[in-house]
Parts: C-alpha cells; structure tokens; sequence
C-alpha cells in the first residue's frame, strides 16, 4: 500500500499546475506582484540567460536578481530548463521513469509556470523532443564514445567538442547512479555521456545564437549545471554562481569554472595587511570555540557542532597512527581542481595499500555529515580490507589530537587547517582551500602522493608557524571583507538554513529573501551585477 500511496502522490505533484512544494506559493505571490509593477522588459533589450531550478530557494533569488536587471536595464530573460539524469537518484525501474521524458516534462512545466511573468521563455530544455535525430545521432555517437573508453582508468581529462567533460560525467555517475566509485564499463555511463552531448548540442546552438549578456546559475557541478556554465564561457558569456556561502555570487572564468572559492590568493592579501596581529588573534578566539564544541562563524549553518565532545572513547592505538579523514562518496570530488584521483574509492584504496605495504599504522574516520548510503559503503570497505581499523564519526578531530595521532590525510577537507592549529601535519591531493599556504603538504601526481605518505611524520613548517598560517587560512576563509559583506553572507547562509529545515514554514523563503534582499551588501552585489551586465550587452 505504501509504493501505491508514493504512486498517487508523486502522480499528485507532477500533474499539478505549479509546483505544489508549500514554500513557493507565497514567495511566487510576492515575486510576481513586484514584477506587475515594473515596465514590460524591452523587445531589443540584453538578453539575461538564467539557470531553472526546482528549488525555492534559488528559484526566488534568481528571480529576484532577473527583476533587478530588469527594472535597471530593460532586460529580457531566458530559462534554461536543466533537468534530465538528475530528475532522479538510481537506476530501478521507478527512478527511470522519474527521471523519463514525459515526466521531466511535466515537472519543468510547473516550473515554467511559476516563471511565468519574472523570468521569460524556456530558452531549451535538457530533455525534450524538439530534436529527434539529433538526439538519435548522439545516442550512437555516445556509444562509441563509451565502448572507445572502456580501457580508461580516469576519464576526469575526456573533452568533448573542446569542452573538458570528464569530470561531470564522473561525479553525475557517482551521483545519480548511485555509486561510490566511477565504473567506466556500466551502461549507466553511456546514459550520461548520451545526456551530455544532447545538452553540449542544445548550449552550443542557444549561446552562439542567442548571445546573452550574463548566465546566472547555482552550482557549476555535475553535467546538469556543468555543461551550460563551461559552454557559455566558451561563447565569451559572464557567468555568476550563487552556490556557495563565502562567495556571493562568484564570477567564473575559463580558468576557473568551479562554484567553490578560489582562494589563491588568500596568503598574498593577507600578508599585505597591516593588521595581521588582530585579525589573527580573532581567527584565534573563533577557531578555539568551534574545536572546543561551539559554534563559531564558519559554522554557523549547523545545528549542532560536529566538535562537540560525545565521550566517545579514542582507541589507544590512534598514538602514533595516521588518520584518513573520509569523504561522502556520493558527493562530487570535482569540486576542486587539479584532483589526483578520479573518484573518492580510488584514493581511499590507494591510500591504505601505500600506508599498508609501508608497514605504517593508521585508522580511517567516515565523513560526519555523509548520506546514509555511506554506511553500506563501509561494509563493503571492510570486506574488501578486512583488517581496515574505523573510528566513531562522533569522535572529534582534538580528540585525535590529544591521542597523540601522527598525521591526517583528506583529499581537500578543511581539516588540514584545523590539524594545522592543533601542531599536526596534513597530506592532500587536490586543489584543496588551503594550496596557498604550506601547513599542508599537497601532492600533484600519484607518485609524488605516494611518497608523501611514506613520510607522515614529515612537518613542513615548525609547529608555532603551522598554527600562524592556519590562523591566516581561518581569517580570510570567514572573517575577511567589509561590514557588507560579511551581512550578506550571514544573512545568505540563514537564509539557506531556514528554506532546507525540515520544519521549514510556508512563508520561510520569502521572508529570508526579503531579509537578504534588504541588505546594503545585496544593493551593493546589484551594483556590481547590472554594470558587469550593462558593458556586456550585445
């Protein structure tokens, strides 16, 4: 009875007229009554191409962004409806229908109606039959694709058309298949290369055509938001990312098409400050009380500190080990650059066969904050390495400390700088936040990766400068920027945090949006956008 109530449910949704999820009906109502009041966008004005998404929260910051551009510059707006593979997650029969054409149909309908008055026409949809033998000969052309790369350890480098590929083709994979490890020979990745040209075709014939004036978009990850984002930088487009919390509204380049936060030139900017001691004794205060189980700024989305004490009991053998701080394995390992391994299972594996083989001692910690298919991950971790040591997720990293552990190893988590302060090494192997400073040693190649780990008790500075430097890291990562600023992304991270509670309130997106939106940060963000707008209007 229940898989027929989800049935007559889920039929329930996808039929309606708008999206029935409760929190859009009153942020629709303010959107649109603020829309009726603004002039009617100009027939020859710039073209403002825009991300659909299925979700309030960025469904009325896009919106808003649109009206703005509007009243400021007369623009017209193009919806680009993303929604293909990631309709989604599995690949049952029941998630091959969620995600099947007819269905995807209807669902970018509810949302092109809720559009409907702030953001124009459906520029293309991802999946759609408007090309037939398009589709047909991408079909066969991703076939072969496929059957040519069934030899290939790591297709993250894979350029299709010039367009670097390779890596959202592997995390949608890990995503949406789901699995936490990238199988090139499984069907499912044929699926998702046939999807990607489909949506290579469809961007490269609407941005060459169309020549927006800017693309605003949520996340630049996985092939659903990837492929727009990199083909409208390809085209000479300004793209904007709302999808992380330190940077608002981050404008990407073809030299960095991530949505995280380049942070390059972190060590730069602030060894050019004049006020070094105090931003340093603040990062300070800040840090200690989130280790010590606080809440400091840069967790402020959480609801309870990951730092807490539980009282779980650290093993004796931790002094002198090393520990592997795990990953979600579902999550997207691309986010960064420059990854030396295709997925999160590949340098887990590889990891414990180096510290093995080196005789070296280590435990492996799961990620706090994974999906709960990462406990069935585990189970399969331990049969394929039956001696594998694991520690409690609840245990914290000063707990670690204080056991006396050797080194940690992430592949670009932000507990290299917590370790960092606490005297203790970290070895990664991606771009990590940190790459601008040294408290962190960061390997490029699987080899020098190797070599690293073979040497774990190797510290790359002295400890007082460790700590000097992931004080720095901590200062510019959340404390650094004007009043503004730092307003506007507090006020973007509650925001956030009020619109994905789970006891969310109809009225919680709007009046988060009104509250972002009232800000002098966000008049100041609307400045920067419609100039940058303005001088790329075709």
């Amino acid at each position: 009875m229940s898989l027929i109530n989800k049935i007559l449910r889920g039929a329930a949704r996808v039929l309606a007229r708008r999206p029935t999820d409760p929190r859009v009906a009153p942020l629709c109502a303010a959107l649109q009554a603020e829309a009726d009041r603004l002039p009617a966008p100009s027939e020859n004005g710039p073209l403002l191409a825009v991300q659909g998404v299925e979700d309030p929260l960025f469904y009325g910051l896009f919106a808003s962004l649109a009206l703005a551009l509007r009243d400021a510059t007369g623009a017209r707006t193009a919806l680009l409806q993303v929604r293909a593979i990631n309709g989604a997650i599995g690949n049952d029969w029941i998630a091959r229908i969620a995600r099947s054409l007819p269905l995807n149909w209807l669902v970018n309908r509810q949302w092109a109606a809720a559009n409907h008055g702030l953001i124009g026409s459906v520029a293309y949809r991802s999946d759609s039959l408007s090309h037939p033998l398009g589709d047909a000969a991408d079909w066969f052309r991703a076939g072969r694709l496929w059957r040519s790369l069934q030899a290939c350890d790591d297709i993250s480098g894979l350029r299709i058309d010039g367009v670097l590929v390779g890596d959202l083709v592997i995390d949608s994979f890990l995503r949406f298949r789901p699995s936490p490890r990238f199988d090139v020979t499984d069907p499912f990745v044929r699926h998702v290369l046939w999807q990607c040209l489909r949506d290579l075709r469809r961007a490269g014939a609407w941005f060459a055509k169309a020549r927006p004036s800017m693309y605003l978009s949520s996340y630049s990850t996985y092939i659903e938001h990837g492929i727009a984002v990199r083909v409208a930088l390809a085209h000479g487009v300004p793209v904007r990312v709302y999808g992380n919390f330190i940077t608002f509204g981050k404008r990407l380049s073809t030299e960095d098409v991530f949505h995280t936060v380049d942070t390059s030139d972190y060590r730069r900017a602030f060894d050019a400050r004049p006020d070094q001691a105090e931003c340093l004794a603040e990062a300070d205060r800040q840090l200690s009380v989130r280790l010590s189980g606080g809440i400091d700024t840069a967790t402020s989305y959480m609801k309870v500190s990951a730092y807490a004490d539980s009282g779980t009991a650290v093993p004796v053998e931790v002094n002198g080990a090393v520990v592997i701080f795990l990953h979600d394995f579902y999550d997207s390992p691309h986010v960064y650059g420059d990854l030396v391994f295709p997925d999160f299972w590949v340098w887990l594996d590889f990891t414990v066969k180096t510290l093995r083989e080196a005789g070296i001692p280590f435990w492996v910690k799961p990620h706090p904050n994974q999906i709960a298919l990462s406990s069935e991950v585990m189970k399969d971790l331990q049969r394929e390495h039956p001696d594998l040591r694991l520690l409690s997720a609840s245990i914290t990293n000063a707990q670690l400390v204080r056991a006396g552990m050797r080194c940690g190893v992430t592949v670009y988590g932000t507990v290299a700088h917590e370790l960092a302060y606490l005297g203790v090494p970290c070895i990664s192997c991606a771009r990590h936040p940190h790459h601008a400073f040294e408290f962190a040693r960061t390997a490029s190649t699987a080899a020098e990766y190797q070599s690293m780990l073979r040497t774990p008790g190797h510290c790359p500075l002295p400890q007082a400068e460790m700590k000097r430097q992931a004080l720095a890291f901590y200062f510019m990562h959340n404390l650094n920027g004007d009043p503004e600023l730092l307003a506007l992304r507090r006020q973007f991270i509650a925001f956030w945090k009020s619109s994905n509670a789970e006891d969310a309130k109809p009225d919680s997106v709007r009046d988060g949006l009104a509250a972002l939106r009232a800000l002098p940060g966000w008049r100041d963000h609307l400045e920067i956008l419609i100039k940058e707008f303005t001088s790329h209007a075709r």
